[in-house]
């Protein structure tokens, strides 16, 4: 047998974030491509002070529940600033379902926190298309199976971890292209900077792509959809120092660096060109400017020039602006609408490419 990951999602420090966990118990459900008979989950509580308490939790599909143990206890703590695998579950899996996920835990404040908008592959009490979804307690589910399944990783910031284009697209290659894949976006981050801002969600930011980018790749994924970069130009000046904004060299360079440590894993790399961003505010100042943009269109061309890339920003993008169908509002981010059409476009250029 094969032990397999079919859900993994980035977690990171919303140390700003407090009582996220009011009720004392959570439940999600989450999209599970695979039939099996065993399952695992990872427990997460990588950037807490204090343990993680786990009362109880429970994994269930529509025929049946099964308490979760870890190291054989139905109650028990996952220790600060560590992650674990729970024990075996013994659980009859259809493919292409939905698993129910319930924890109780007294912990009233979680820091080590995951996030989605979308709702095609996680889905929690909150339904709001438009309104950000936190969880906490799993980052990562395994099941064993009898064949090797090619992994996908999706690869970026915020535009990735929320999951407006990234979900539905995971779900289309999980469901009929027997690919499992990987978010491991992380809003606000930045490819050559660490979080480093005025803004209260600084410390969520996370560390620098260029450096979380090795970790990415201890997930094995035998393809990655990178796209990063937006924010190294979005950021300074808009709480973060007007020094660090990078030259086009200095961000193209990196990707490129990049790339070649995916090609010495056998990796195939696939970039996409950076989206447009003009007329966003951060934090009440206008985030984008004649240079930024100078900048964006500079790193695109050399972007343009590596194997494997996907034009996302001529697609969804014009004259430096998002194209209102993809634009959610803040003219960063994709709506639900424009992510699904992101989506099918990747897709089909993955198609053609012969990358799936």
């Amino acid at each position: 047998m094969t032990i397999t990951t079919t859900w993994k999602h980035n977690f990171t420090n919303y140390s700003n974030l407090d009582n996220i966990n009011q009720t004392g118990k959570q439940t999600l459900e989450i999209f599970q491509p695979l039939a099996a008979k065993k399952i695992r989950l990872q427990l997460n509580n990588l950037y807490d002070e204090i343990p993680l308490k786990i009362s109880s939790l429970t994994v269930a599909t529509s025929e049946e529940k099964k308490a979760v143990t870890y190291s054989g206890r139905k109650n028990f703590l996952i220790e600060p600033r560590l992650m674990g695998w729970s024990d075996w579950i013994d659980l009859n899996l259809d493919s292409n379902q939905f698993i129910k996920i319930t924890i109780a835990s007294p912990n009233k404040t979680i820091h080590s926190l995951g996030l989605t908008i979308s709702n095609d592959l996680i889905k929690t009490k909150q339904t709001d298309p438009l309104e950000p979804k936190y969880f906490f307690g799993v980052s990562s589910i395994q099941v064993q199976t009898e064949k090797i399944y090619p992994k996908l990783a999706f690869f970026g910031d915020s535009l990735t971890n929320q999951g407006n284009f990234s979900a539905p697209l995971a779900l289309e290659l999980e469901s009929n292209f027997n690919i499992m894949t990987a978010n491991f976006g992380i809003s606000g981050n930045r490819l050559l900077h660490p979080g480093h801002s005025t803004s209260k969600w600084s410390n969520s930011f996370g560390e620098a792509g260029f450096t979380r980018f090795d970790h990415m790749l201890d997930y094995q994924p035998n393809i990655i959809i990178f796209m990063e970069g937006i924010n190294d130009f979005l950021h300074p000046g808009t709480g973060t120092p007007v020094n660090e904004l990078p030259t086009a060299n200095a961000l193209s360079s990196a990707i490129i660096e990049l790339k070649k440590r995916a090609k010495q894993h056998k990796t195939i790399f696939i970039p996409m060109t950076i989206t447009p961003a003009e007329g966003n505010i951060n934090g009440g100042v206008y985030a984008w400017s004649f240079e930024k943009e100078k900048l964006r269109l500079e790193t695109n061309e050399t972007l343009l020039k590596l194997p494997n890339v996907i034009d996302l920003a001529n697609f969804v993008g014009k004259n430096g602006q998002l194209i209102s169908t993809f634009d959610c509002g803040d003219h960063v981010h994709f709506s639900q609408a424009g992510g699904k059409i992101v989506a099918d476009f990747i897709k089909e250029q993955l198609i053609r490419k012969k990358l799936i």
